[in-house]
């Protein structure tokens, strides 16, 4: 609450509008952290955008003296210094925009290893430049900490939770120190039970990216917003389409739950607009032929194009938008990032379109933070990376704003594969990334 307030107080008594960064910088707030703090504050009236990045106090502030906080009970013993609420209900229905945990912290004290360390990463696999873009960054993560780590045990489950059970057990039996794990199924609970019983055992246990069902295995979940993602890009799809339309829905990978976040958003939304008809919904399995074979078989079954392609991602959107192109005519607005190639097709074909890079980089921070967990340090129970809004000149709609424009955002001088979402020094060649296998 306290940080709720200093964002608050920020703003002079005209409200001036002011940059984003601006405010974190000056408060000493970390980019994760501080990013939530504005989707929720911006989400509920708190604050209210006047321009691109910049924001000022919304409709809701002056009652703030008013307004009563209420401070979540603990439900369960444990090293948190605060514990979630958890119900049936909450399990059951996507996150919200605001995700109390991200201002929840857990003393990992009694995790606490003389380094070097052993981590074991159980990797939900390496099958779409997404992947090996997050695979990447963490590797580029160790070696800036390779004096706290003694060896990295990395293994790839190729999307199949069978094998990632077996994979964790092996990981588990050299000894390692740390679990860090990116789930192949959330659906799959043999493997959900298994962290718990390691949990218990007092294996510290961090996921980024995707997590399994029972969260409370977990100490900390380094992501991005997923409900931010879907949400925003259908409020576009809707507006832009002026509140009226047939839409195909072009999920990821079934069962990841990134895919059911994004798509559990993006259908709230689209039930708020009555015009708007989702005809179908499709699992592509994050891939550019996947996003291809989904198009040519939709075509097929009904004959004519829809008004928009929702895509959680640009991984299958290159697909939809190739096989539109080689059908001649226009290409239906499309939502997806993260790959480069969405982003050129996107602006040489001038087809309208929103993005929310999902960040490669979280493969980093994930590691930096199970790293901080060994040294038992207090440390957040989840951990969002910042996403922002990405849209071509002219395509901005009443509700969603750019925070930057595509044309600047594409990268042309790189391959059609790279992942905006990675920074430069992220970045390596293909070719010469081999991450070490355990047996």
């Amino acid at each position: 609450m306290q940080r709720i307030a200093a964002i608050l107080k920020s703003f002079d008594a005209e409200n001036t509008p002011r940059r984003t960064q601006e405010i974190l910088t000056e408060l000493g707030m970390s980019r994760s952290t501080g990013f939530g703090l504005l989707r929720a504050l911006l989400a509920r009236g708190w604050l209210e955008r006047s321009d691109h990045g910049r924001v000022r106090l919304g409709p809701q502030a002056r009652d703030l003296a008013h307004a009563a906080f209420e401070a979540p009970a603990p439900t369960r013993p444990g090293p948190m210094v605060a514990d979630p609420r958890r119900s049936p209900e909450r399990e059951a229905t996507p996150e919200l925009e605001w995700d109390p945990a991200l201002v929840r912290m857990v003393d990992t004290g009694r995790y606490r290893k003389q380094p070097p360390c052993r981590i074991g990463f159980s990797n939900a696999s390496t099958s779409n430049p997404w992947r090996r873009a997050m695979m990447q960054s963490l590797s580029y993560a160790r070696k800036i900490a390779q004096a706290q780590i003694a060896e990295m045990l990395v293994t790839d489950a190729e999307d199949d939770p069978d094998l990632q059970l077996t994979q964790v057990n092996d990981l588990v039996a050299q000894g390692i120190d740390l679990l860090l794990i990116s789930i192949a199924s959330v659906n799959h609970d043999p493997l959900s039970d298994r962290l718990a019983a390691l949990a218990d055992d007092g294996l510290p246990i961090v996921a980024v990216d995707r997590r399994p069902k029972d969260r409370s295995s977990l100490v900390s979940f380094v992501t991005a917003s997923d409900h931010r993602i879907g949400r925003v890009s259908a409020l576009w799809m809707a507006e832009h389409l002026g509140g009226r339309g047939r839409v195909w829905m072009l999920s990821g990978l079934e069962g990841a739950s990134p895919a059911l976040r994004r798509q559990q958003a993006a259908l709230s939304v689209f039930s708020e607009f009555p015009g708007i008809t989702v005809e179908n919904v499709s699992y592509t399995d994050w891939t550019e032929q996947g996003g291809a074979d989904a198009v040519a078989r939709l075509l097929g079954e009904t004959g004519q194009a829809p008004d928009g392609v929702w895509c959680d991602s640009g991984l299958q959107g290159v697909g939809s938008v190739r096989r539109f192109l080689g059908m001649g005519g226009a290409v239906p607005a499309h939502t997806g990032g993260d790959v480069n190639e969405m982003y050129r097709l996107c602006v040489q074909e001038r087809v309208p379109m929103v993005a929310l890079d999902y960040p490669a980089s979280m493969g980093a921070r994930a590691l930096e933070l199970s790293l901080e967990v060994l040294a038992g340090s207090i440390v957040p129970q989840r951990i969002e990376v910042p996403v922002q809004i990405v849209l071509p000149r002219g395509c901005e709609t009443a509700s969603v704003k750019a925070d930057a424009w595509a044309e600047l955002h594409v990268q042309w001088d790189l391959p059609a594969d790279a992942i905006l979402s990675q920074g430069p020094a992220l970045r390596e060649p293909q070719s010469s990334f081999r991450p070490r296998m355990s047996a």
